[in-house]
């Protein structure tokens, strides 16, 4: 076996894992969890980008995260759950795959020769993992010796490959679970009970998971997260790496020792890489921009891991790998993508030159026409002079603003290739434009910028590097991003921020003291944006903000920016939408 972090350290390989693992679900929008990938062989390591291809294309995961949520709230335990899901997908989805694509045999039947190799020495009393074993060996055709209750979980497991849906499934897990493992359910407040004579009071109605909210209790994100094990490299590294961090998840406030707070600055280069300005620019800035709200905050100004000095191989990697999915989903509709830019562009072009337009009208003053003398005496149209109306606009700069906090991530391929377009289109036509995107790490907003005003067109490319993670703190991304943009020239100053409609972020203090406002979320977050957005246009910037969340969120987005803004529902609108929003600016 190689060492544990083989599979990023081969990048080629790892580059083919997240190929196929597209290719089986058909979806190019998701990514493949670190918890999906496998160490043990590059056989195994194939055969679970199939499998995690399989489980995106035919199990339905959001009720899959809404049932364990559920179940655990009821007192189920999560691991053991989990456990019984990850084996029951499977086999629901491997046939199904294996139907589909023949070849996919082969890579199971060497993938489970390596498993069974590492297996050779088990001596365990945990009953899931002799499961585990005891289901590889019936798939290859082998009677595995096991004891009875293992074999009568393994076999209640590989019925689940005749439940055809999601729902069918769970309600199999649950049936198992209940069967099993009566002793792992806790009612809230009390120890762990026998359950065998209460099944109905445990289970209740089967279906009730599906009418219950989705509340944003902490400790449900905690299970998400297990769920997916979103592979979250950088913040999971990082803090965990700051020994005096102490997390208050009733506020989201992250309590650091005064010695470590000097010591996040190196973090934060090191994993968004080196700040394009220097220090005292950096100190001006946070002068200018971090109060109120924002009085505890920093702001990192960057071109990222890949374009600014870094050692950081590992994220370079990490940053270049979502790049590289960004770009082949571009390409595979390039033609497509290529036409929506030149029809963007000869879109604004028309408006441009139809407004440069110099009309003469006619009027009581302004210069003489000679040839309409006669009018004076014998017409009641006595207008023999002309006036010149000039529609000329003057000139106009636009910033595009993007969220990259974690909430994007689904539609993080989406969201790049719409942010090329936008700017690749006002780049063509003339129109200075910055592209930037916005995320949070501790108490840093940082700002990474993707192109400059008067970058070359080449540049444009640098906006497939976008990548979400973090949290997202509206205001003070919004108040930063002005500073630049009031600086410009031009008469018309415009500002695009594609967000959710939820800004939100934790706090850092110093030591133990309890003297915070509240974290930023909820209504202190929206009432600060839309703070941020009134001062802006007061100074005479344009702002239109594009909602990508959803429908619940809506109300928030029109307090942050009132009447400006643009509820899209299919994200491949964005830069259709950005377009007609600057041709009414234009004309208007």
């Amino acid at each position: 076996m190689k060492d544990a972090k083989w599979i990023y350290e081969d990048y080629e390989f790892d580059n083919r894992i997240s190929n196929l693992m597209w290719t089986v679900s058909g979806d190019y929008d998701e990514n493949m969890d670190s918890g999906e990938k496998s160490f043990i062989s590059e056989n195994v390591a194939l055969y679970h980008a199939v499998t995690a291809g399989g489980r995106r294309k035919y199990i339905n995961w959001p009720s899959v995260k809404k049932y364990v949520i559920s179940r655990h709230r009821a007192g189920f335990n999560k691991d053991i759950l989990l456990s019984l899901i990850a084996m029951g997908s499977d086999v629901v989805v491997e046939e199904k795959i294996i139907a589909e694509r023949p070849g996919i045999y082969d890579i199971r039947k060497k993938a489970y020769d390596d498993i069974l190799s590492n297996y050779y020495k088990l001596h365990t009393d945990n009953v899931l993992e002799k499961v585990r074993h005891a289901m590889i060996l019936e798939k290859i055709g082998k009677t595995p010796m096991v004891d009875t209750e293992t074999r009568n979980i393994t076999r209640d497991l590989v019925d689940l490959q005749k439940r055809e849906d999601t729902i069918d499934m769970l309600k199999g897990i649950e049936d198992i679970y209940v069967k099993y493992f009566p002793m792992f359910v806790q009612e809230e407040g009390s120890q762990d009970y026998e359950s065998g004579n209460n099944k109905n009071h445990i289970r209740g109605d089967f279906s009730d998971f599906m009418l219950e909210e989705m509340f944003e209790d902490p400790e449900d994100q905690d299970i998400e997260a297990s769920i997916e094990e979103i592979a979250e490299a950088l913040m999971g590294e990082s803090q965990g790496d700051l020994s005096n961090v102490n997390n208050a998840a009733d506020n989201r406030i992250l309590r650091v020792q005064e010695e470590d707070i000097e010591k996040i600055y190196e973090k934060v280069a090191y994993y968004y890489g080196n700040s394009f300005l220097d220090i005292n620019q950096v100190k001006k800035l946070q002068n200018r921009v971090c109060q109120g709200e924002h009085g505890s905050c920093r702001i990192h100004m960057t071109d990222g891991v890949i374009r600014s000095e870094s050692d950081n191989e590992f994220q370079q990697k990490y940053v270049q790998r979502h790049q590289i999915k960004n770009t082949d989903v571009f390409r595979a509709n390039y033609k497509v993508f290529k036409r929506n830019i030149n029809k963007l562009k000869e879109s604004m072009s028309r408006t441009l030159v139809q407004e440069e337009i110099v009309d003469a009208i006619p009027s009581d003053a302004g210069q003489l026409i000679p040839s309409k003398l006669w009018r004076i005496g014998r017409s009641s149209n006595n207008k023999v002079f002309v006036k010149n109306i000039d529609n000329n606009k003057g000139s106009f700069v636009v910033d595009i603003l993007i969220d990259s906090s974690g909430s994007q991530r689904r539609n993080q391929s989406k969201v790049a290739i719409q942010a090329y377009i936008l700017a690749h289109a006002l780049t063509l036509v003339g129109i200075p434009n910055r592209v930037l995107g916005f995320s949070s790490f501790l108490d840093y907003t940082v700002i990474k910028r993707f192109r400059d005003y008067e970058s070359p067109l080449s540049a444009n490319d640098n906006i497939f590097e976008y990548y979400c993670s973090g949290n997202n703190r509206d205001g003070l991304a919004i108040k930063a991003t002005c500073e630049d943009l009031l600086k410009r020239r031009e008469d018309n100053k415009i500002l695009i921020v594609l967000s959710d409609g939820r800004p939100n972020d934790i706090k850092v203090g110093k030591g133990q003291a309890n003297d915070l406002t509240e974290a930023y979320r909820g209504r202190v977050a929206i009432a600060d944006t839309a703070r941020e957005v009134r001062s802006a246009r007061q100074q005479g910037i344009m702002i239109l903000g594009v909602f990508t969340g959803k429908e619940q969120d809506l109300m928030a987005e029109k307090l942050i920016y009132g009447k400006d803004f643009a509820y899209i529902k299919d994200i491949n609108r964005f830069a259709d939408m950005v377009i007609k929003y600057l041709k009414q600016i234009i004309m208007n």
